[in-house]
């Protein structure tokens, strides 16, 4: 059978060009696949040009991430079975950009370099057209693109298979695993060989993430033969407690503990602190990571119950923001310690998580009257010079608050430490840490929402009353479940809006499910691009409206019961 015989090829060549012509509006194309010619539609209506490959590279890509090891081998072994053909096997992140690459010739390689099909490039549909990487991403299986299939003319002399890599444990798509060649050396069984080996790639992903959870698991069982105190486990998803930790310590305490400590883990290799939880027990808590290579499989954490009479063992916590965290009570204490003594502070932590307003309360406990000035990034970075001299001309009542300053240029940023060489008190937020680190002497971090879920009722009730004033309005028990699943990418301020949002519909009464907007009822695991959250909220919203019949939401949708579930779970939407 020719995949790509001048019959058919002269098929395909009519079919694209009537199709950027205006024509083809109808769901089937004769002679032309389904998923292919929906990936042309895509091409065209995403503005892809038809004749030339437009890829970008991109520089912070991960050479040696978790999918790169475990999918290393097989790649090795795929390439020495296709030895004998020059094809080139390659491996992509879940954005089509290309991690590793192997090829049987050096002079397959070099064709394929001309069309920017290498490591850091990217080969997202969206951007190259219908290609064995970006349309398996945007079709959810495995297919096979063989020359003229192909959208983009400088890609039509080459065939490529590619296959789905997904998380065993999520179901999410990982990345992509591709073998491409010239067209005329295609065969069905590349096929056949790409999607056998990236479930060979998915069984070691399995390994490797039960290694991560074993080795988790043996540090806590030795941990744990050794004391009679609590003993806590905390991963990325898995919680394992000994019946001592079990009874010391409520369920909504526990909960607000394992927060912490997932908000911990990542930053430091041993912690030994106070803890203040919501009930108001106080624990001291002695935690050290448990890594495999570079990764954190997470905290092993021995818990004591402590007396009032004990001594504080790290800083002292404050509760502002309506909060029960551990970590911003922490936090919060810190900050104080050195604003009161005239220091300059800097506040890490996410955008949206609270950095201002946590400064903002700290500061007026002391000074009731005060108030903070706010410098933007960008206005810092026009006249660097200028804010410093508002800096060291201090006001009463007055601290001045550098915004982001981790988005300030090397130059501004040097500006900055000339002419602040004996640093004024004032404290900046940033969300990575920024060159100027020589200017403070002292660092908090403010943690994200998902890692402050017990406080989410209280900041619920708070910012009701906020934007509602004097109005009888509250959230259902399944409306406050939704949000407390939901990740919070936004934190804070993404809650406000939510809330407003739900205001606009229910201005008054219980906001319930259908009042939240379509992104609380979906967990995704990674960042969603602006076209994945509008098919997102349009699935959720023809869910609501089929009161969560999926059959009735597929037939609104125009979409086959199938490619609905493989939506639901690539996007986490709970129905």
């Amino acid at each position: 059978m020719s995949f790509d015989g001048p019959d058919r090829r002269l098929l395909l060549v009519s079919a694209r060009a009537e199709l950027l012509d205006g024509g083809l509006a109808g769901s089937t194309v004769d002679g032309v696949p389904d998923h292919v010619a929906a990936s042309w539609r895509r091409s065209v209506a995403g503005g892809v040009p038809p004749d030339t490959v437009e890829s970008p590279y991109t520089t912070e890509l991960d050479f040696q991430s978790r999918l790169v090891k475990c999918a290393r081998p097989v790649i090795d072994q795929l390439a020495e079975q296709l030895s004998d053909v020059p094809m080139c096997v390659a491996l992509t992140d879940s954005r089509a950009r290309i991690l590793a690459r192997k090829d049987s010739s050096h002079w397959i390689g070099r064709v394929l370099d001309r069309v920017q099909f290498a490591q850091g490039f990217g080969y997202a549909e969206g951007l190259v057209g219908t290609n064995g990487v970006g349309t398996v991403i945007e079709f959810g299986e495995s297919v096979h693109i063989v020359g003229a299939e192909h959208f983009v003319d400088s890609l039509q002399a080459f065939a490529c298979a590619g296959a789905p890599v997904r998380d065993p444990f999520t179901g999410r798509i990982e990345g992509v695993l591709d073998i491409s060649c010239l067209a005329d050396q295609s065969t069905p069984i590349m096929h056949s060989l790409v999607r056998n080996a990236a479930r060979l790639i998915e069984h070691n992903l399995v390994q490797d993430r039960d290694q991560a959870q074993q080795a988790l698991f043996d540090v806590y069982s030795r941990v744990d033969a050794r004391t009679r105190d609590a003993v806590v486990a905390v991963g990325p998803r898995v919680v394992v407690a000994n019946t001592a930790m079990q009874t010391l310590l409520d369920a909504h305490d526990q909960d607000t503990l394992h927060d912490h400590v997932r908000f911990l883990a990542p930053r430091h290799t041993t912690v030994d602190q106070r803890v203040d939880l919501p009930s108001g027990a106080r624990v001291r808590l002695r935690g050290s990571t448990v890594a495999i290579g570079d990764d954190i499989a997470g905290m092993i954490g021995v818990v004591t119950l402590l007396d009032e009479v004990e001594g504080a063992v790290g800083a002292p916590a404050l509760a502002p923001l309506h909060s029960s965290s551990p970590g911003l009570g922490a936090a919060a204490g810190s900050a104080r310690t050195e604003l009161r003594a005239g220091r300059p502070v800097l506040v890490l932590g996410e955008p949206g998580s609270g950095r201002f307003r946590l400064l903002e309360e700290l500061y007026r406990l002391d000074e009731p009257a005060g108030r903070l000035v706010r410098h933007p990034a960008a206005t810092v970075e026009q006249d660097p010079r200028g804010c410093a001299r508002a800096l060291t001309r201090p006001l009463p009542g007055v601290l001045h608050v550098l915004c982001d300053i981790d988005r300030l240029s090397a130059s501004a940023g040097a500006q900055l430490l000339d002419e602040l060489a004996d640093p004024p008190l004032f404290v900046a937020t940033a969300e990575t840490q920024p060159a100027l680190l020589a200017l403070f002497r002292g660092c908090v971090t403010v943690p994200p929402l998902r890692h402050r879920t017990a406080d989410l009722a209280e900041l619920v009730r708070a910012l009701l009353a906020e934007l509602a004033p004097h109005r009888e309005v509250r959230l259902s028990v399944e409306a406050t479940r939704m949000l407390a699943r939901y990740r919070w990418p936004g934190n804070v301020r993404e809650l406000r809006e939510v809330l407003a949002c739900a205001l606009t519909t229910r201005p008054v009464g219980v906001i319930e499910v259908h009042d939240l907007p379509a992104r609380c009822q979906s967990t995704p695991r990674s960042v969603l691009r602006p076209v994945d959250e509008l098919e997102r909220d349009a699935i959720v919203t023809a869910l609501r409206e089929a009161a969560g019949n999926r059959k009735a939401a597929a037939t609104a949708l125009g979409l086959a019961r199938s490619t609905l579930y493989r939506k639901l779970r690539q996007y986490g939407i709970s129905d």
